[in-house]
């Protein structure tokens, strides 16, 4: 039973949820952090999110199930694969999951935007499995653009907009972690021809490349946000208000910090959720969580004690 349970979950990438956490980006970001009608709607659009993106992951699971067969590396988590689990399973299942979020969506969260996102990250998810993960450049693009996604859920449920300076930053961490990626399987495999096999992709893709683009994108990340700090923040009106200048740099930092360690340990940009786990950008996360906090909720902070 213990093992059945095990391989449902790896069946709907439970790893992978922690992306759907970006619905809750609108909430922190459109200073609406203290409504607390808002948490409700929001954590049922998280649950909705992630059986989402286990409907993707499932129909791709059963599209791939023979290629899967031929890498020993998946089969640990692809119970597909291995035999583990019945195609007839998955499907009963990809059913019972649409069933629960077409039941939501009609007495829960009935909102036609938030509907149409759900269907985007689902022909996204698609569109890259069946179609285009095979076209350089293309593929990383489309994989980036399922964060945007999830955060534009986020802000639809509340009904709340955030700035497009964010959004941009948001998509360009998105390409940043999908960059590091497609080098972390370079590194990983012992020859460009293993790396072809895994993906054809790799083709055209190369290390140099690949680290041109993510020193461009690390480059990009630091202008964008930035922008959006000093265009949300000026003028500065009191010394305390420079704060929020201290979070670039510390940005800056994660970023360094995660190319190092993509680059020192390549599983870790195979499995974005391991760097979540290194102390450096667990201390440098929580700092910057702590300054952004304080600077977008200062003003309520200062109402409760005056």
């Amino acid at each position: 039973m213990t093992k059945t349970i095990k391989n449902i979950l790896y069946l709907l990438r439970i790893r992978q949820y922690y992306k759907n956490v970006l619905i809750f980006v609108g909430l922190f970001f459109s200073q609406t952090f203290f409504e607390t009608e808002y948490y409700f709607p929001l954590i049922i659009g998280f649950i909705l999110l992630c059986l989402t993106s286990s409907i993707n992951y499932i129909i791709n699971d059963i599209i791939d199930v023979e290629n899967d067969k031929e890498h020993k590396e998946k089969l640990y988590k692809k119970p597909l694969a291995s035999g583990e689990l019945s195609i007839t399973f998955a499907i009963v299942l990809i059913f019972g999951l649409i069933i629960c979020i077409i039941l939501s969506l009609i007495f829960i969260i009935p909102d036609l935007s938030f509907i149409l996102l759900l269907i985007a990250i689902l022909v996204t998810g698609q569109l890259y499995s069946n179609l285009l993960k095979n076209y350089a450049f293309i593929d990383i693009l489309l994989l980036s653009t399922g964060y945007l996604w999830r955060t534009l859920a986020g802000c639809f449920i509340i009904h709340q907009s955030i700035s497009t300076w964010l959004l941009l930053s948001i998509f360009e961490v998105a390409l940043f972690l999908v960059i590091a990626k497609r080098k972390g399987d370079l590194l990983a495999f012992e020859s460009q021809e293993q790396a072809i096999k895994h993906k054809k992709v790799y083709n055209v893709y190369n290390l140099r490349m690949l680290d041109n683009f993510h020193n461009l994108i690390a480059a990009s990340i630091f202008i964008t946000y930035s922008l959006y700090i000093f265009d949300k923040f000026t003028p500065f009106s009191e010394f305390t208000d420079y704060i929020i200048v201290i979070s670039i740099p510390i940005m800056i930092y994660i970023l360094m910090r995660y190319m190092y360690l993509t680059t020192e340990e390549p599983e870790i940009a195979r499995n974005t959720e391991k760097a979540f786990l290194d102390k450096g950008i667990i201390i440098a996360g929580l700092l910057m969580g702590l300054i952004l906090f304080y600077s977008f909720y200062k003003s309520y902070f200062i109402g409760l004690f005056t």
